[in-house]
């Protein structure tokens, strides 16, 4: 921070305003914490343990896998104590990137994951090398937070906000977050970081394939607002935890009797254990939580399947008659298809083959799809075999299959005898790739990801 303004600074309270119909988890309905993976961003070391640190603390106690994005390691932070008054941006030479507050500040964060709980942690990384660096920050008169004009050209506020979204975007599909929690649009209290890092957030997922969509995003909240319509989350959190993760950051904050702290500015704030949040996206297409409205979509958008669309698989008893079905239908057309070879001088394409084992994949790809069920994906290859066999074997005058090197339409047969084990085989694996990728992550009995 550069040097303060005359007005006092002001901090937005926690749990000033609780809708009456405020949640209270940030966990998607009927998924334990157990099976959850919950990813918070934040912008330097101590954000997490003074804005979020109750709400990781009880995620973490009962039992998901708690992991922390920071954005920057706080290079352009003031200091509290004489010990290191030498790293304080107020008081150090100018030319100073502050590298050494920042890897002291690494230090603390560690020691303040270790108080939550937390053992997941990563600072963000720029798409082809390199930190952000603490883009620090100045007082208004207004008394809330402004840009600091003499940020470094390094620095997350200045990075162009693609970079800082490939950052996010990055950890997220690594981890597959259930959850996905960060600032509201005003930052908390409106430092330039917050602010930027959930512009990060919200541009990062479109950046991502439907399968490593978050179900939920969080954003904490900032000033209250009675108008606020977006769903509210109200977590009565860890405060014991909360309180001596806060004490680990002794460069940033002093933690006083009462449940009270000070930043360096000596502002006294209260330490509560009641953390509040604003629904940012959900699931269905990562839009805007305002525009997930139950009037525009007929149900609730907080509930699992409106808030994914893909966790709940087709039945099985649907699931089985559909892939058998497609499988027979596939083996008769590629049957019917597979003899139709064109010839030119001196060679011959045997396209109909081919476009018959380019169906089998195509229907073992579309079954996974629709069925959502690993189990389904073999039989309609299963299937068209067993018709390919059937019209193999069958009376030796009426063949329709005659897998043979002695003529092309008995090439052409064996690349359709063949061609269907290998189609469904390479299906089976660009299915389980692809489509199936996120369902041992679905709200339904999943695992938690170690």
């Amino acid at each position: 921070m550069t040097e303060a303004d005359a007005a006092r600074p002001r901090y937005p309270q926690q749990g000033a305003h609780r809708d009456a119909d405020a949640v209270t988890t940030l966990l998607p309905e009927g998924l334990a914490a157990s099976a959850a993976t919950v990813l918070f961003v934040h912008a330097h070391p101590d954000d997490e343990s003074s804005s979020t640190g109750a709400t990781m603390a009880r995620l973490a106690r009962e039992g998901a896998a708690v992991h922390l994005l920071t954005m920057s390691r706080g290079e352009m932070g003031e200091v509290i104590g004489p010990e290191h008054a030498e790293l304080d941006v107020r008081t150090r030479d100018p030319q100073d990137p502050g590298d050494a507050l920042g890897a002291l500040r690494e230090t603390e964060l560690s020691a303040a994951l270790n108080a939550l709980g937390v053992t997941g942690h990563r600072f963000a990384e720029r798409p082809k090398g390199g930190a952000f660096r603490d883009s620090g920050m100045s007082w208004a008169a207004d008394g809330t937070a402004a840009p600091d004009p003499n940020a470094a050209p390094d620095c997350l506020m200045r990075a162009e906000l693609s970079q800082a979204a490939e950052a996010v975007a990055a950890e997220i599909r690594r981890l597959r977050p259930e959850v996905v929690v960060t600032y509201d649009a005003d930052g908390g209290y409106g430092h330039p970081d917050h602010r930027r890092t959930h512009e990060a957030v919200m541009a990062a997922l479109p950046l991502l394939p439907d399968g490593a969509l978050p179900r939920l995003v969080w954003g904490e909240e900032g000033e209250a607002d009675a108008g606020d319509t977006r769903r509210q989350a109200v977590i009565h959190g860890d405060l014991p935890a909360k309180e001596r993760a806060m004490a680990a950051h002794a460069t940033q904050i002093r933690v006083d009797p009462g449940h009270t702290f000070r930043y360096s500015n000596d502002v006294v704030q209260p330490i509560s254990p009641v953390e509040t949040y604003r629904l940012l996206a959900a699931r269905a297409d990562a839009r805007p939580a305002g525009a997930l409205s139950t009037s525009d979509r007929g149900e609730d958008a907080l509930s699992p399947d409106a808030a994914d669309p893909e966790q709940e698989p087709a039945g099985p008893i649907s699931s089985a008659i559909t892939a058998v079905v497609v499988g027979l239908l596939l083996g008769f057309l590629g049957t019917m298809l597979h003899a139709s070879v064109a010839y030119f001088d001196g060679w011959y394409l045997p396209w109909g083959a081919i476009l018959a084992v380019l169906g089998v994949f195509t229907g073992t790809v579309w079954t996974a799809g629709y069925t959502r069920r690993r189990g389904m994906t073999l039989v309609p290859g299963l299937a068209a075999f067993a018709v390919v066999g059937f019209f193999t074997l069958a009376r030796s005058d009426s063949r329709l299959v005659i897998p043979t090197l002695e003529a092309p339409i008995g090439v052409a047969g064996i690349i359709w005898t063949l061609g269907t084990v290998l189609a469904t085989a390479v299906g089976v694996v660009v299915a389980d790739r692809t489509v199936l990728r996120g369902i041992g992550r679905s709200g339904r009995g999943r695992r938690r990801r170690r």
